[in-house]
C-alpha cells in the first residue's frame, strides 16, 4: 500500500481553503516542471505549521495533484462559494510503482534494478526518485539488483527506464480461483446469503 499524504485527511472545507492560497501564489500542478520546487515547498510549509505537520515530498505531489484533477470545481467554489460542490471534489491516491533503471559505466558495465516508489502520478516517479537521490533519502543501491553485466566497472551515470504501476494480482487470482471452483448450488446459495444481507443493510 503507498504512503498517503497526511493532508489526504483533512476536511475538504480545509483543502479548499489551502488550494486558494497555494494557487494564488501559483503553486504548481506538476512539481517537478519548474526550478522552484525549493519556494514551493517553503509556500507549504508556511501552511502546513498551522495544522502541526511537517512537509514531505508526498504532500507537495498530493496537492499539484489535487488542484489538477479539481480544477474546474475548485474554480466554480471560489467563484460561487457554493459549499455543496464539495463533494464533487476527488482526493488524489498514491500507487506504488515498480521503477526499472540501470546504473551503467564507460563501457564496461551495466546494472540493471528495479524499485518500488509511491507517486501521486506515474510521470513524477523519476523525477520524485531523481529528488530523492539529491537529498540523500533514496540511493542507487537502495533498489533490487536484477542483472548485472560488466567487465571492468567504473560508474558514469545511471538512467531511468520503465515505470509501472503495481496491483494486486496476487490477490485478484486467489479469488477468482476460489470463485471458479464453486459450483453452481453453492454460488446460488452464496448469491442468496449477499442479497438477504443487503436487503438489512
Amino acid at each position: 500500500m503507498a504512503e498517503q499524504s497526511q493532508f489526504s485527511r483533512l476536511p475538504k472545507k480545509q483543502l479548499v481553503v489551502i488550494c486558494e492560497s497555494l494557487i494564488d501564489k501559483n503553486f504548481p500542478t506538476n512539481p517537478y516542471e519548474s526550478y522552484n520546487y525549493g519556494t514551493h515547498m517553503d509556500t507549504l510549509v508556511d501552511i502546513a505549521q498551522y495544522f502541526g505537520m511537517e512537509v514531505t515530498d508526498e504532500d507537495i505531489q498530493f496537492f499539484s495533484k489535487f488542484i489538477e484533477i479539481n480544477d474546474g470545481i475548485l474554480s466554480q467554489i471560489f467563484e460561487t462559494k457554493d459549499k455543496s460542490l464539495y463533494e464533487k471534489l476527488i482526493i488524489p491516491i498514491a500507487k506504488r510503482y515498480k521503477v526499472e533503471y540501470q546504473q551503467y559505466g564507460s563501457c564496461t558495465y551495466t546494472e540493471y534494478y528495479e524499485t518500488t516508489w509511491d507517486s501521486y502520478d506515474s510521470d513524477w516517479v523519476t523525477d520524485s526518485l531523481r529528488m530523492a537521490r539529491e537529498d540523500g533519502n533514496w540511493d542507487l543501491w537502495d533498489g533490487r539488483s536484477v542483472d548485472t553485466t560488466y567487465d571492468n566497472w567504473d560508474m558514469d551515470d545511471f538512467q531511468f527506464d520503465d515505470v509501472t504501476e503495481i496491483s494486486d494480482v496476487k490477490e485478484s487470482i486467489k479469488k477468482n480461483k476460489i470463485i471458479e471452483s464453486l459450483d453452481k448450488k453453492t454460488l446460488l446459495e452464496l448469491r442468496g446469503l449477499i442479497d438477504n444481507r443487503l436487503r438489512i443493510l
